[in-house]
């Protein structure tokens, strides 16, 4: 063959591979609800800063370095990394320095002439196998895909992570608002137990109002009560995914965030695939497919260049002397030529593997589909039933205020003032808890989006 032929043809076989590739299912055309979908990239990167909570984005930075799983999963992405590294030797010459002294004895019986002889070799080897069949490669490919994959597992798990204490952040501060909520009733309900109490004393109505207005004084002070409690599990939940210790640990009480983050009109339906879980599956769909291709490669031969050069003298003295020089150089392969089967069964095996991951991937890319459905939806029912509880607290509100005033002025009984403050209080509460409700639902929709929506300008 000429040259360039062989050249030719040495490129061609560095090129082959005998991996499989399967396709991975495409995204849906439109999403159910309202929001369409693009093709626009976007970035999660500290997607908790859409809040504007100083005091959130401090927690979970703090969970992100303390998190004991968190570095453990980073220590997997190390031993990965050097798992390439490794695979990547193959492709290299391998040179090795060699060394023996040996003393022989032969048997008298044969054609040798020296019952015993000394030998003394050094020398250099080299050997390099040529990846005609992509061995090297899928080899290189699985390492590489597994690191990928760990790395998305260690973001998956670091979205985890944010999204847990941004829940348990929120659930908290809807508490403390709820009761700022309870603390506020609780000064009307001493206003009405002084009103009631001074009408008594006044002649104007009798007993049964005041110990009323007492009943229900006593009822909301062990409502407000009754919330330290979840507050306090809530808050030793912060601090196990901050690594504290629960017992020295304190939030000090804010309000939530007044306005929710507006989902935009279009949502890219590859957020859903840029998330690390159904990542991570991906990278395990192309270790699969690529060890097809290596287990493929053990039906074909296995080719080394080797060459060595060195001493070898059995005489010391005579050692360093022209004659001692030895080399060699050649082209060696080797081929299996029954095994039993197993060159055929490892192929059925990865294939397998293949179908196992594929699947698996499938299932995970359609969950997230169905997640983003599913919460998309139920932001879009929190909105309007906000919109609706708002209404409702206003005219809760005013149904007291008047019904407080028809008592005062002694046309009704204290019966319709507290049904009326009962009311109120259930609306206010509802919409602080549906608020609260909205936010967490807003982090779970990040999450399943894989880290927001926040395409690039």
């Amino acid at each position: 063959m000429k040259p360039t032929s062989s050249l030719a043809l040495l490129a061609a076989l560095a090129s082959f591979t005998l991996a499989l590739r399967a396709e991975p299912p495409a995204p849906p055309a439109a999403w159910k609800s309202s929001h369409p979908m693009t093709k626009a990239p976007a970035s999660g990167d500290n997607w908790w800063r859409i809040f504007d909570d100083a005091q959130l984005a401090q927690m979970i930075t703090e969970a992100t370095k303390n998190y004991p799983g968190l570095q453990a999963m980073l220590s997997r992405i190390d031993q990965a990394r050097a798992a390439v590294t490794i695979a990547r030797a193959s492709w290299f010459p391998r040179l090795d320095a060699t060394g023996s002294s040996t003393r022989d004895r032969f048997s008298s019986n044969t054609s040798f002439s020296l019952p015993s002889a000394n030998t003394f070799k050094t020398g250099i080897e080299v050997g390099y196998e040529l990846d005609l069949w992509g061995r090297i490669r899928g080899g290189v490919n699985v390492a590489k895909a597994q690191e990928q994959g760990a790395t998305a597992d260690a973001q998956a798990l670091g979205l985890m992570l944010s999204g847990e204490v941004a829940r348990v952040y929120f659930a908290l501060r809807s508490i403390d608002e709820e009761k700022q909520v309870l603390s506020d009733t609780l000064k009307l309900r001493k206003e009405a137990l002084d009103l009631a109490t001074a009408r008594v004393e006044a002649g104007a109505t009798n007993e049964l109002d005041r110990v009323r207005a007492e009943a229900e004084l006593a009822g909301t002070e062990a409502e407000i009560a009754s919330l330290t409690g979840p507050r306090t599990e809530l808050e030793n939940s912060l601090a196990l995914v901050l690594g504290r210790v629960a017992s020295g640990y304190n939030v000090p009480v804010r309000k939530l965030p007044v306005t929710l983050p507006t989902i935009p009109k279009v949502v890219p339906a590859e957020l859903v695939q840029r998330r690390p879980d159904v990542a991570s599956a991906m990278k395990q769909m192309e270790a699969a497919q690529a060890r097809i291709g290596v287990a493929k490669a053990a039906y074909f031969p296995k080719v080394m260049l080797g060459a060595s050069v060195g001493l070898a003298s059995a005489d010391t003295d005579r050692y360093f002397e022209r004659d001692s020089n030895e080399w060699s150089i050649g082209l060696r392969f080797s081929v299996p030529l029954f095994v039993g089967g197993q060159r055929k069964a490892a192929v059925e095996a990865a294939t397998a593997a293949l179908k196992e991951v594929t699947n698996n991937y499938e299932e995970k890319l359609l969950t997230a589909f169905k997640e983003v459905e599913s919460l998309m939806a139920t932001l879009a029912a929190q909105r309007t039933q906000s919109e609706a509880q708002q209404r409702l607290q206003t005219a809760a509100d005013s149904a007291s205020k008047l019904a407080r005033q028809r008592y005062t002025e002694g046309v009704t009984t204290y019966l319709e003032v507290i049904e009326a403050d009962r009311t109120a209080l259930s609306a206010r509460r509802a919409l602080v808890q549906l608020h609260g409700q909205q936010l967490v639902t807003t982090v779970q929709l990040i999450k399943a989006l894989g880290g927001g929506w926040k395409a690039p300008q």
